[in-house]
């Protein structure tokens, strides 16, 4: 039997309590909850294929639709740990940096790397893959864990499936020129949640390092729910296990465990006007072993002399409210009718409770940079925002059927499988304007030449060899053979903006001899990934320096070698 909330129409009371005793078939549930995930990875590869269609001549798609720097940047620690590593440096700079951190989900996706022989394509194909599969599992088993009514659980599993905001709404008014939807970065677009990964279904599309973890952390507050239920302290002890997994796999959600459960003990004392020492000690248990990883991470990415420009350079603009509200769609305003329903229809289970304290802290954390720019990064702290808004909101469907369709049950499924239908509109556009972005994005594709000449360095070049090229072509070094790069991602090599110049007046040949010499000293790489160009045209360095001979050579790509006594060991 399920506990659902109090209400004070009797009649709706009367029928929620029959609900109750429905046959629940739990298996049924995840194996729809597989068959849409499955689906839903059909569709968004949708955009893979059509991206794949239209590479330009002589060019190779890498497999991307969409955040190719970043994903890149994951490769650069997924390759360490396909070569036997635990720990990991900062692969993205020429600056020395020590094994010290770690990431769970990059350790086991290079393992897998190097026991089954993956290609870094292949194995993002089933990274995305796992995640769809791990959120809409996750998801399937919250939604029997809060939601009494089958009718409910694939109401919310199919909103979390294939869901969005109004984008397509906002998507005529842009075609009409009502509004401006030109701004491909999401969180400045009107139409954000056809760009930015706002809902699940965005999220399996575009980034697996976003739908893995999501479902790993639904599946920490099916735990934590299951132990306000049953107050048996095993349960927060599985609670706090799920959350340090789920800090190993992605450190923002720390932030999200440290901040939930502090607010969430202080609304439970405050409703029970009491304080129970058991009861704190239990729902403290995941906050206890996240505080460690917590002060870990804080020393990782705001004291460590490398790492720290991860989070230096990786701040995100704040995002407008109005439309990050939009991009909410239709389970944002039925969270909102649901709250204000708060009287005829009490928070009395603990799991709603904590789900809307969840939502109310995500909501938080994810503007708070509009407060301080010490929230810079929280945007990326709200992947998990959509599932207790739609949880929350589906709560309300028997009240509304009662109230409104009690007498017109054809009616009513009518009325939910439009409610399903337009709150899908966004999914479709969302694989076409992903599409359509990545086809023109070049980062997605490489040229032939290039992948030659990274072959190449594949087979010669050592793992603590520094690279030289610039910014783009750096992250796909990392991408294809987990080279260590001198410039290879905007937040991940410190002083990017300055190297990124340099570089680019090097290139050209606007630095003299000796202050070419000077930022090469600097760098100490061992390989440079050049343009190749005749003599006559080549940069002074290039020409002048004996030390420095090329060692690979095809219609495009040039790369120079140092000499052992000019590199700089790194």
């Amino acid at each position: 039997a399920f506990r659902i909330d109090c209400v004070q129409n009797a009649n709706f009371l009367e029928i929620a309590l029959n609900a109750l005793n429905i046959s629940i078939r739990p298996w049924a549930m995840l194996v729809f909850a597989v068959a849409l995930g499955a689906m839903v990875f059909a569709v968004t590869q949708i955009g893979y294929w059509i991206v794949e269609a239209n590479a330009p001549a002589n060019h190779a798609p890498v497999g991307l639709v969409s955040l190719a720097m970043d994903i890149y940047s994951y490769y650069s620690f997924i390759w360490q740990a396909e070569g036997g590593h635990w720990l990991f440096y900062n692969a993205m700079t020429s600056e020395p940096c020590d094994r010290i951190f770690f990431n769970l989900q990059w350790l086991v996706l290079g393992k897998c790397m190097a026991w089954f022989g993956w290609t870094p394509q292949f194995t993002f194909t089933i990274w995305r893959f796992a995640g769809a599969m791990t959120l809409l599992v996750a998801f399937a088993v919250l939604s029997m864990q809060v939601l009494p009514r089958t009718s409910q659980r694939i109401v919310a599993l199919l909103m979390c499936s294939f869901g969005g905001g109004f984008g397509w709404f906002i998507a005529i008014l842009g075609d009409m020129g009502v509004v401006d939807t030109s701004d491909t970065f999401g969180l400045k677009n009107p139409a954000m949640d056809l760009i930015t990964a706002v809902h699940p279904f965005g999220q399996i599309l575009k980034n697996p390092h976003y739908s893995l973890p999501h479902g790993i952390f639904l599946l920490f507050v099916c735990a934590f729910i299951q132990g306000e239920r049953t107050r048996k302290t095993r349960w927060y002890v599985v609670a706090a296990a799920i959350a340090v997994v789920q800090g190993l796999m992605r450190p923002y959600d720390v932030i999200t465990i440290c901040a939930l459960i502090p607010i969430y003990i202080g609304v439970e004392a405050v409703r029970n006007r009491s304080l129970a020492a058991h009861a704190l000690m239990n729902r403290a248990l995941p906050l206890l072993a996240c505080l460690p990883l917590l002060a870990y991470f804080y020393y990782i990415f705001s004291i460590h002399d490398v790492f720290k420009w991860w989070a230096i350079q990786g701040k995100q603009p704040p995002t407008p409210a109005t439309w990050h509200t939009l991009g909410l769609g239709l389970a944002g305003l039925l969270f909102v009718y649901r709250l204000l329903l708060y009287k005829k229809l009490p928070f009395s289970d603990p799991a709603a409770r904590l789900l809307v304290t969840l939502a109310a802290t995500l909501l938080a954390l994810y503007h708070g940079n509009h407060i301080s720019d010490a929230f810079s990064f929280s945007p990326q702290i709200a992947i998990p925002l959509m599932a207790p808004l739609i949880l929350v909101g589906v709560g309300v469907l028997p009240y509304i059927r009662e109230r409104r369709f009690r007498d017109r049950p054809k009616i009513w499924l009518a009325v939910l499988c439009v409610f399903i239908a337009i709150n899908s509109l966004s999914s479709p556009l969302y694989v076409v304007w992903s599409a359509r972005i990545g086809q023109d994005t070049p980062r997605n594709y490489v040229r032939q030449t290039d992948l030659d000449a990274m072959n190449w360095l594949k087979k010669n070049a050592r793992e603590s060899d520094v690279i030289l090229s610039n910014d783009v072509m750096g992250g796909r070094i990392a991408f294809y053979l987990g080279g260590r790069v001198a410039l290879g991602h905007w937040a991940l090599t410190p002083h990017v903006k300055s190297l990124k110049k340099k570089f680019g007046r090097f290139a050209s040949g606007e630095l003299s001899f000796r202050k070419a010499k000077k930022f090469i000293d600097d760098i100490g790489p061992r390989y440079i990934y050049a343009e190749e160009t005749p003599r006559a045209k080549r940069p002074v360095y290039f020409r002048r320096n004996r030390d420095l001979r090329r060692v690979y050579i095809n219609e495009d790509v040039a790369i120079y070698e140092l000499t052992p006594r000019l590199a700089i060991a790194p």
